[in-house]
């Protein structure tokens, strides 16, 4: 009995195996053929303009995000600073103090 068991057991590991080899054989392909796709002399030329095009719209995209983060940037540094200012001031030393309120200022 446990000898049917055992061999059952191979037979279905077996028709897993192949089973699972199908996608990843074709999954394999697709990345060999995008590989071969993405050097550049084996590029089509639609291709090629959709590129340039994608790496145009990246730059746009990179520089409006810099437009918008360098005003936070800049009023959350200021406000670090008069905070900073403030706690040398006030002679608390070197003591970083949170930007929300709800949050316990601790010595360090």
């Amino acid at each position: 009995m446990s000898l049917l068991r055992d061999l059952s057991l191979i037979l279905i590991a077996g028709g897993a195996f192949v089973m699972a080899l199908v996608p990843l054989a074709l999954f394999g392909g697709l990345v060999y053929g995008l590989w071969y796709l993405q050097r550049h002399e084996n590029l089509p030329s639609w291709l090629q303009l959709a590129q340039v095009y994608l790496a145009l719209g990246r730059a746009y995209v990179e520089l409006v995000m810099q437009a918008v983060v360098r005003p936070i940037l800049l009023v959350h540094s200021t406000l670090a600073m008069v905070q900073g200012w403030l706690g040398a001031i006030r002679g608390r030393g070197a003591v970083t103090a949170p930007l929300h309120r709800n949050r316990e200022v601790r010595r360090q």
